[in-house]
């Protein structure tokens, strides 16, 4: 197998395992203790519209501040991509769909609920998620890990206000799939 391919795949591979992990292991904990609403544990319920509408234009508002702000700062921007399309379609499902979906219903489905639930609270919890989300992305230079802090303080009051982990998935996914839109017209 062509080893581009090969990569592609595992990054496609990888969220989808991190998301069910994470879904058997709540589905497994809620069995164990008689709970059975572990769904809205993580996080995982649509939201009235109207919040789902206005975390969409905060969410479509942010990625417009990151954009200004990491070309006046002349910070790093994306790289582009001279890939096939089946390269391009499975980047796009693993990168633009599948990761977001998985980082946030680790980062701000299980670890926030279980954090929320400690004496720091939802607000720590919404601080502890940006924090050590944005240090997983050492490999960026420090002004783009800021700026990933600051995505995940928006993700999380997304997902504290509106109760749902779908709505920052929503909008992780909008600004991953800005950020390849970008990749591909360089």
């Amino acid at each position: 197998m062509d080893a581009q391919l090969q990569s592609t795949l595992l990054n496609v591979a990888g969220p989808c395992f991190t998301i069910g992990v994470v879904l058997l292991a709540m589905r497994l904990r809620a069995a164990r203790l008689h709970h059975a609403a572990w769904w809205e544990d993580l996080g995982l319920i649509w939201p009235k519209w109207s919040v789902f509408l206005l975390w969409l234009g905060i969410g479509i508002g942010w990625i417009v501040v990151g954009e200004i702000s990491s070309n006046l700062l002349g910070m790093e921007q994306p790289r582009p991509w001279h890939y096939p399309p089946l390269i391009v379609a499975l980047r796009i499902l693993a990168i633009g769909l599948l990761g977001p979906m998985a980082e946030e219903i680790l980062w701000r489905g299980l670890i926030f609920h279980l954090i929320s639930r400690t004496r720091i609270g939802a607000w720590g919890a919404i601080f502890f998620c940006a924090a050590t989300w944005a240090v997983l992305h050492f490999r960026y230079e420090w002004m783009t890990i800021v700026m990933i802090f600051l995505d995940g303080i928006i993700l999380g009051l997304a997902r504290y206000r509106s109760r749902s982990v779908l709505v920052p998935a929503v909008l992780h996914s909008l600004n991953n799939l800005y950020s390849i839109y970008q990749s591909l017209h360089r």
